[in-house]
């Protein structure tokens, strides 16, 4: 099956796209959300007030649990998530809240963490895979 797709352009050409490489292009544009699986982890600070955090992860949303309270900090920008920029890497999640300028960098693979504050501080965070 051929669709043929008119140019807006007024050069009179128009495109050709077979059936498959139309679906192709679907699956490819939208498999990025179908392989995304949700993940919680937990991660505990290694080098000071053992303090934790716990996260939910589903790309593109990342949810943050603080005080009792779930934050959603990618997806929204509105409240606390106006803050922050999130950026999905292959197997690594970095947060970059711009108030504060801290900077979190978690790693899926080696399930680590680090955190730093402007100040100089820096944190590592040993993290486990929640059920």
């Amino acid at each position: 099956m051929v669709i043929v797709i008119q140019r807006l352009n007024g050069l009179g050409q128009n495109v050709t796209v077979e059936m498959k490489h139309l679906i192709m292009i679907f699956c490819f544009l939208f498999s990025s959300f179908a392989y995304a699986e949700e993940i919680n982890i937990k991660c505990r600070e290694t080098t000071g007030t053992g303090r934790s955090d716990i996260f939910k992860i589903n790309n593109p949303e990342f949810f943050w649990y603080y005080n009792n309270k779930w934050y959603e900090l990618a997806v929204s920008k509105k409240g606390v998530a106006k803050d922050w920029e999130i950026l999905f890497l292959k197997n690594k999640i970095r947060l970059f809240n711009k108030r504060m300028e801290w900077l979190r960098e978690i790693d899926l693979d080696k399930m680590s963490a680090y955190m730093r504050f402007p100040t100089g501080e820096f944190y590592l965070y040993k993290c486990t895979t929640l059920k």
